[in-house]
């Protein structure tokens, strides 16, 4: 047991005293500080994996390099197929615009946003013309309470959209 404490707390302090010089050197071929810091991590991995293989080395610092070379061109060998689609060199075509977006927009907003019973209300009211009282009677509210419902609904909707 502390032989195993011994050999972790050897690793920590080699990966102490190795990491910035890594990271520099794979930051260099990279010029990306997310995908060096995973190849870093990819090569040290290794490192700790292989522990009888980077002591026995003659130098494990430049084993440790050597690792994170071959971790780099293993990266460059993932990287070729990232891009399958060729590129398309004539100028791109925009598209027409729709002139019922902002109607599909409310009706996909409004639902989520103020709820479904209660967009159905507002419909009813702006869309088909139901008279505010016909509408307060059906949900036994007060004339005047569904009026002030129907506004605070519609300006919660126009705020929502203006965002």
């Amino acid at each position: 047991m502390g032989e195993e404490i011994s050999a972790i707390n050897g690793f920590a302090e080699f990966y102490n005293q190795n990491y910035d010089f890594v990271y520099k050197y794979v930051y260099r071929v990279f010029q990306n500080k997310f995908i060096s810091e995973d190849i870093v991590q990819e090569t040290f991995y290794t490192a700790l994996l292989k522990q009888d293989e980077l002591w026995g080395h003659p130098s494990p610092h430049l084993w440790l390099l050597r690792t994170a070379r071959f971790k780099i061109l293993e990266f460059h060998r993932r990287m070729r197929y990232w891009c399958m689609e060729p590129l398309d060199q004539g100028k791109p075509e925009l598209a027409e615009e729709d002139p019922n977006f902002n109607i599909k927009e409310l009706e996909m907003t409004a639902p989520i946003t103020i709820g479904e019973k209660e967009w159905n209300l507002i419909k009813k009211y702006h869309l088909f013309g139901v008279p505010i009282a016909e509408l307060a009677k059906a949900e036994g509210i007060t004339d005047n309470n569904m009026r002030v419902r129907l506004s605070r609904w519609t300006q919660k909707l126009r705020n929502e959209l203006e965002r």
